[in-house]
């Protein structure tokens, strides 16, 4: 596997990894509205829901746009194009 290759996972593991955040705070946004004395001393639930937005987008600008972070972080330079 080449490093670019191996930048490409790290970069769609992080977003799964965030979508897996969204996941989260979209249950215990879900938990708050239907069961609202389930947690006390908490913050309101539409902070847990901007929170579950913020890690959805986030997940999918890195799931979609992988191949385009590598591009960038790769991008050949004209003297490596020469020697390859």
């Amino acid at each position: 596997m080449k490093p670019s290759q191996a930048f490409g996972v790290v970069v769609r593991t992080i977003g799964l990894l965030a979508w897996l955040g969204a996941l989260y705070y979209g249950v215990e946004t879900l938990i708050f509205v239907f069961a609202p004395r389930y947690h006390s001393n908490t913050y309101p639930w539409w902070q847990y829901l901007a929170s579950a937005a913020f890690f959805f987008l986030v997940g999918w600008f890195l799931l979609r746009g992988a191949d385009r972070f590598v591009a960038f972080a790769y991008r050949l330079r004209t003297s490596d194009a020469s020697d390859a």
